[in-house]
This record gives structure tokens, sequence and C-alpha cells, in this order.
């Protein structure tokens, strides 16, 4: 980085807190609701350093103190990892030490450290994160997984590291955000429920299969309809019999809705699944083309110029 400062900014800043130590702690110190310790990220580090360890450029890591004296260890495993590789007969590590009133500031403040400081985290972490620090957007958005039956994990197994159903489906919260945006949280919950119905034991769902179906119901009554629902039911589990996994349909579904914008995904597959139904109910007279047309004519016309067909 330069010397210079490119931009503006403020002549003084105040200061919210400056009790920070740095200490020696044991390395076996607990951790608090972390990501997974991966070796590929270590090796990583080593290798920026010619496979070797570099005090030079590791950095203590930071330990919260709660008021009854408790410390947890909230970022800095990669580098604990790599420390006590280096000296592996060392009991203690110096570490920063950060007061902080309770747990939630703790994860308040590691969404502060690594969304606004680093690249490293993913969206489901920072998500999880935003949920144990009690921001409200993200306490919404988990009451809205756990209706629908899905979760966002940090995926380590631990207790603690899960927003929404613990026992639920996993998906990607920045296409499940983005359905309940476009769509609104029932519609989304009547997708998850039939989707479900089709792949109960698949361990996630696709966003942009969630997303397309909570487009066919929020904009039609094939999802409500209730001879046209079981009919849906069957087309799908057709699909699921040839293609398998919920992927594989997606991929065809959103193939048969393709048209020349390519970033409009969930609406291709809500296409697809509507001109495919239409080919195999129309093709087997479970419904008849006016009766078709008159359902879904207008959706489906609305949805071609969406994609652009």
């Amino acid at each position: 980085m330069s010397n210079k400062i490119f931009g503006k900014l403020p002549s003084s800043i105040e200061i919210l807190s400056d009790s920070v130590d740095v200490r020696e702690v044991p390395v076996s110190i607990r951790s608090f609701k972390n990501r997974r310790t991966e070796a590929r990220v270590i090796k990583g580090y080593l290798k920026a350093s010619g496979g070797k360890f570099d005090r030079r450029i590791w950095q203590e890591p930071l330990v919260a103190e709660l008021p009854d004296g408790t410390r947890y260890l909230f970022d800095g495993d990669h580098r604990r990892a790599l420390y006590k590789m280096a000296y592996p007969t060392k009991e203690t590590m110096p570490v920063q030490v950060v007061r902080v009133k309770d747990k939630e500031e703790i994860s308040r403040l590691f969404v502060t450290i690594n969304k606004t400081a680093r690249k490293a985290l993913n969206s489901n972490e920072v998500f999880v994160h935003e949920y144990l620090g009690g921001i409200q957007e993200a306490l919404n958005t988990g009451q809205t997984l756990t209706r629908c039956k899905l979760k966002v994990d940090l995926g380590t197994g631990e207790p603690g590291t899960c927003v929404g159903h613990s026992t639920g489906q996993q998906v990607k919260i920045d296409g499940f955000r983005k359905a309940v945006k476009d769509t609104g949280a029932q519609p989304v919950l009547n997708a998850c429920t039939f989707i479900q119905s089709v792949w109960p034991n698949e361990k996630s769902i696709g966003a942009e299969m969630l997303h397309g179906f909570a487009l066919l119901d929020a904009n039609t009554s094939l999802l409500r309809n209730n001879k046209h629902k079981q009919l849906l039911h069957d087309f799908v589990k057709s699909r699921a019999d040839s293609f398998g996994s919920s992927k594989e349909v997606a991929t065809n579904l959103k193939s048969a809705g393709r048209g020349k914008t390519t970033n409009n995904f969930p609406e291709s597959v809500a296409l697809g699944t509507l001109t495919e139904f239409k080919n195999w109910a129309v093709g087997k007279k479970y419904i008849s083309r006016p009766t078709f047309k008159r359902y879904y004519r207008k959706y489906v016309d609305e949805l071609k110029k969406k994609v652009d067909i």
C-alpha cells in the first residue's frame, strides 16, 4: 500500500474501544463457533513463505474475554494451527485479548473483521455470524429458513453453527434471500414443500430450482390447484426418475426455458417447467391445450419476454 492516501478521510475518528492486550494463553484455548480449520488453507499460508513458518508475517489470533473471565478464540484458528506446527512443545501462544460484554458481541466483531476487512468469508459464513450476532434481518431470515425446513451452516458439525431447521436441507443463503425478496416468504415455503416432496432425502436444495418454483407459485395457481399440482408432482417425479438429482432436473428444465438473456436462471427454470409440463400433460391428455392456455399462457408470455425468447 502507498504512503499517500487516495480519497478523503475524516479529520478525526472516535475511539470505540482500546481494551486490547497481547497475552499468552494456552494453545488449546476453545474456539467460538468458528469456521472449519482447513489443511489446504494452512498449506497456502506455508506456501507463501517457501514452506516454512515466518513469525514476521504471523499475526496474533484474536481472543474475546467475557466479563466473567471466560475466553474464546474467535479469529485465527489457522494461525493457531500454524503456531502449534512451528512450536510443537510450547503450551502457550501470544494472542490479542479483547474485552466484550457478551457472546453476541463476539459474533458482531467476527462479522466486522471478516466481512469488512477481508475477502475470505463466504456468504453463508457471514450470515451465520450475523444471526449469532443478533442482527434483525438475519434473525428474520432464520425464522423463514426454519419454516421451510432448510438450514445454513458452517459445515463444521459443531453445536450452534447452524441457522434454520437443524435436520433440514442445506441451501445457499444468497439464492434463498433473492427468492424471498422476489416472491415473498410464502411462495418460497410452498416451493420448498413441493421440492421436498419429490426429493425428501437430498442434503441440499438448489437455489435456482427453489426460486423458479417460487416464481410459479407467486404468479400462477399451479402449486395451489390441487389437480394441476398433483399432475406437476407426477411430471417432476418422472423427471427425477430419469435424471436423478434435483440439480440435474433443474439443469434440464433451465435449458428448456433458456433464452438470449442468460442471467435470468430462475425465470428459465420456471419457463422450462411450464413448457415441459405442458408437453407432458397435453401429450398424455391430462390437460387440454385450451385449459393450459387459460391458466398459464399469460405467465408463459411474460417469462418469454423476460428471458428474451
